[in-house]
Parts: C-alpha cells; structure tokens; sequence
C-alpha cells in the first residue's frame, strides 16, 4: 500500500471574535490550586517517549501480550502495592449520614430496567440488542450479546441477583476471539464490552456488592477482558502506533478508516474520540492482568493527540481526525463533541484513576482545553446572558454556534475537574454547562432534549450568515423564546446519557437537590413517551406531541448509562462514591487506584 504524504499545514483562516461568559471563571494552573500532594510533578514532552513506528503491519503480539511480567519502559510508573496507594480523594458533597437518596424513585428506575430487561430476554436473549417494535433481537455488536455485557455492571449494583446470574453464564460462553459480523471497531468494543466486563469484575471483587456467584463465572469476567483485548491489540499495528478504527479478528491486520481534506488529499486516520478513549479499560486491564504492554500500547497513540501538530486554533480544543501514518492533525474542528468528546473525558479521569508522570501530562492538556473553553467557545446565546452552551468549531476552527448532545457531557467532567484538580472556577464551567443543556430538555413538549441544536449570536445573527434563514421563521422564533432551536433533521432522543450524567455530578458534587429532580423529570418523560407495550424505543421527534413516533431500537447503553446514571441519582450516595470509582465514557465505574 502507497501511504499518503505528511499532512501539510492548512491556512489559518480568521476567528470571529465571540461573546464569552459574562462572568468567565478564572482558570488557574494546577499547582496555583489547592493544596494536592498528588500533582507536584514536573511534566514535559519528554516523559512520554516518543513511539517508534511499528515496521510491519503482520507482526505478531501474542507472545509479547501474553507475557504476565513485561518489561516497563523508564518512563512508565513504577507499579505499588494497596499498601502503598495514595488515600482516595474527598470528590463527593458530604451528605449527613441517611440523607442524599430517594428509595421510591430508586426502586421506579429499577422497575424500568426490569421492564426492558425482560423483554430482551423474551424476545432477543443472545442476540446484541432487542428490537422493541419487531419483537426481534439484531446482532449489531459482533453477536457477543453487547446488551448483556454493556448491562451486567448497572444489574449489579441494582442488586438484581437473578439477572446477574443469567448474565455472568452467558458471558463465559462468549467466545470473543472470532464474528462472522466482519471487521471489529476498537472503540465501542473497547468501551461497551472491555469496559463493561473489567467494571462488572471490579465491583463483585470490591466487597461492596452482593457476590455469591459462581466464583469461575466471575473469574470469566477478567479471563473474558484480556482474550478480547489480545485481539483488539492488532488495532494498533499502525506505522505511528495509533489505534486503526477496526480490526480484522480473522487475519489479525488493522482496517484503516480515512478522511479527505479540503485540499482534497487523503489519508488514513480516525477520529479524535475513537483514537483516545482506551486510557481507563487498558490501564486496568494492565493493573490486574499485571501486563504493563496493555498499558504501553494505549499510551503510545495518545501521545500524538496532547503534541498536536499543527497546532489547534485554540489551545487544546483539537480536531476530530488524526492521521495514523504519521499522527499529524488534519482538521480544525475543536470543541466537546462528537468524535472528539471522549478524548478530552478521558485526560482528566485517567488521572484521577491513578496521578504519575504520564497522567499529569494528560491533566495538564485537559486543564489547557477547559481554559480555552471557557474563553473561547463557552457563549450565550443572543438575549440569554445566563444561558451557556460550548460551541463547536468548524474544520477551520470557526465557530458554528451550535452544539450536540454527546457535549453535554462536559459539565460533570468540568465538575470531576475541579474537584479532582482543587481549582473551584472549574465548578462554575461545570454548571453552566450542565445547565444549558437542560434547556434543551426543558423547552420542548415531551421533555426530552434532541440530538443537535443551534442559537443565535451576541449580534442576533447565525454564523456563517445564512441567507436561507428568514428572521420570522421557526428558527428565529424558538431562539427568542428559549435561547436555541433544533436543527432540522435533529429532533431525534435516542437514549441520550450525556445530560442527566452531568445532572448526576452536579447532585454528588453539590449536594443541590435541583440536580436530582431534572433528573427525575427527564425519568419521568422518558416512562411516558420512550415506552412501549415490550420495552422502550427511540423517540423521533422531540418536539411533537408523544414524541411524533418511535424507531425499532434499543441501544445497549440505555441499560449502561441512561438507567444507572438515573438509579445513582437516587440511590445512596455512598454507593460507587466518585472519590474511589470512575466511570468510562460508557458509564463503567472503575476502581480508583487509591486506598480507602
């Protein structure tokens, strides 16, 4: 195969000046904030080796995965024992003992899950996913069940015993080394299956939740993660080390994905998100499998996304391709959103999930992002100086003000933040964040947000101006009334996790309580219009009464995210406390490495 030549710099083109926060928090450096032992480390670029390009793309890693004691390299973190892990860090509001929970609303959202659950198990038990409409299951994930290992860590801490047993037989019998669904793409693979199997051993192996299982079934779950990773590895046989989009289980080759520019040359790459969203499944599979090589290979593609070269419009807010040849940047396109979302979560969690040399790099890059956010993108809309939404950038690195759901995950991230880093003005950007988008949810007739939505500038104006856009149309009017209006085509609740995650950092971080009840609210909404007579569906349209109608899916990560996020609003909030779990961007809790 003929690689593409080096990415050339494209031209700079001019930023429209932007209204920002009228009350910007302050972002500080992490070692102006408050006193944390934990990130004195001086970093620089060269405390992540460079990678050294993989020669052949057939080169073989079994024996290298399969050593138990690989080598570290001199700048990889020295392993410690619990005796010698740091004490878990204070992330949570202090609830007075027996305050902070719901047991009614607790019990409401498991009853939702048991609903669903049953009807996958009538109607598509083994299959990926259920289609509630057709009565019918679709192997969508590669036939491993991805229902059924994306749901088995939520089942868990419901404490839905039954459910978890029929869970953990399944999943021994999986055999994840082969698919007639063809080539395997790492990140949902990563995040869905890895996540959740090495989550769901963590939390049974914890003490803190019900385990009278079948001891080998447990085991499993460890067994299970390292055979799927061992496969998924062959991913990263790219010539800069990066993770390829997919992997072919049968010849053992990365699959390229590519992306055309505007000068119209083509290379291959991945997005953004995909390329950096392996730091907290590989790092724990590299501390219980005792394996540093999982760890290696992630760390190694990683690198090119914090030394972005050419260098962002606005620092840290990369774009949403990188070319796997040579790991250069090939766009522009910044922001918290789609495909490049998860890359920017992760920085800040695989610090928290254990702080060394190499983490504090990533805290650093993700800190650099959050102040460029809150300059740059973070914006009110036209006539709502309290209303903030994160705007993405074109591939030029323009604003388009506009914004998706999957940003919306960032106020709990900017909340984690500044708990985590000791810097308060995080905070702010956090709620703010968090408070836009319930907006989305807020204004519209079925209580649900959509997909996509777009507002109006500082100067009552689009951006790009539109010429299409009559100042008296819908669009116009919805911006006046609420701030923002759904982009055509968008009005679509597919299950949507990324709120009411950042409403579930916002109640464990602030004890408010108005947190918890936009939370209920968007339960409630989804109870009345997302089900059906088998379980729940994709809603069509946000905007029409009863949601218009609804589409035959129900994605995994409704059992993942949507009902554990909901159910840990209103359980104890003792249980999977922030300070000692963090979640992956699929919403898998994963020991903290930190001592109690």
């Amino acid at each position: 195969m003929t690689l593409t030549p080096f990415f050339q710099f494209l031209p700079w083109l001019l930023v429209l000046s932007v209204r920002t926060l009228a009350a910007r928090p302050t972002i500080v450096s992490i070692g102006q904030g408050k006193p944390n032992n934990t990130v004195g480390i001086v970093y620089s670029p060269r405390d992540i080796v460079a990678p050294v390009p993989i020669a052949t793309a057939t080169a073989s890693l079994s024996g290298y995965l399969n050593r138990t004691n690989a080598t570290a390299s001199s700048t990889s973190p020295t392993p410690t024992s619990n005796t010698t892990l740091p004490a878990c860090k204070s992330i949570q509001y202090a609830f007075p003992s027996g305050t902070g929970s719901n047991a009614t609303r607790a019990a409401a959202v498991k009853e939702a899950y048991q609903y669903a659950w049953n009807a996958y198990v009538e109607y598509a038990w083994g299959y990926d996913e259920l289609q509630p409409l057709s009565k019918a299951g679709t192997n969508d994930w590669y036939g491993w069940g991805v229902t059924v290992v994306d749901g088995l860590d939520t089942a868990i801490v419901m404490n839905l015993t039954d459910v978890v047993s029929k869970m953990l037989g399944w999943i021994q019998s999986v055999d994840f080394t082969t698919t007639p669904d063809g080539d395997v793409e790492l990140f949902d693979t990563t995040i869905r299956y890895l996540g959740g199997l090495l989550s769901s051993y963590d939390l049974l192996k914890s003490g803190q939740f019900y385990n009278d299982y079948d001891p080998d079934q447990v085991e499993a779950l460890l067994t299970q993660a390292k055979t799927l990773a061992d496969k998924l590895a062959y991913g990263f046989l790219t010539p800069s080390g990066m993770s390829a989009v997919d992997v072919d289980f049968s010849t053992n080759t990365p699959v390229e994905g590519t992306f055309t520019t505007s000068n119209n040359e083509t290379y291959n790459s991945t997005n953004t998100a995909s390329a950096g969203s392996f730091l907290l499944e590989w790092y724990h599979l590299a501390t219980l499998s005792g394996n540093a090589t999982y760890r290696s290979l992630v760390d190694t593609g990683e690198y090119y996304l914090v030394h972005p070269s050419p260098a962002p419009v606005y620092p840290g807010l990369v774009g949403t391709q990188f070319d796997t040849t040579a790991g250069s940047m090939l766009n522009f396109a910044g922001g918290w959103h789609s495909e490049v979302d998860s890359f920017l979560e992760y920085l800040i969690k695989s610090y928290h999930y254990k702080a060394d040399n190499i983490t504090k790099g990533y805290a650093d890059f993700w800190l650099t992002a959050a102040t460029s956010t809150a300059e740059y993108i973070a914006v009110h809309p036209y006539g709502f100086e309290d209303l903030t939404f994160l705007s993405q950038l074109d591939d030029n690195g323009v604003l388009t003000y506009t914004m998706d759901d999957y940003s919306c995950f960032a106020g709990g991230n900017f909340l984690l933040g500044c708990k985590v880093l000791g810097i308060e003005s995080l905070c702010d950007l956090g709620i703010a964040t968090a408070d836009g988008c319930h907006q989305t949810y807020n204004t519209t007739v079925t209580g649900l947000g959509p997909l996509y939505w777009g507002w109006y500038d500082s100067t009552n104006n689009t951006y790009p101006p539109d010429s299409t856009i009559d100042i008296n149309n819908g669009y116009r009017r919805n911006g006046a009334a609420n701030g923002e209006f759904i982009v055509n085509g968008n009005e679509v609740y597919a299950s949507f996790p990324e709120s009411v995650e950042s409403w579930f950092y916002a109640y464990r971080i602030t004890g408010d309580s108005r947190w918890a009840e936009y939370a209920w609210d968007m339960f409630l909404s989804i109870n009345e219009i997302a089900r059906n007579s088998v379980a729940f569906g994709t809603v069509n349209n946000v905007g029409m009464p009863w949601g218009e109608s609804q589409s035959d899916s129900l994605d995994s990560f409704f059992f993942a995210e949507v009902l554990k996020y909901q159910y840990l609003t209103f359980a104890d909030p003792t249980v999977i406390d922030l300070g000692q779990w963090v979640f992956n961007t699929e919403g898998h809790p994963i020991r903290v490495q930190c001592s109690l």
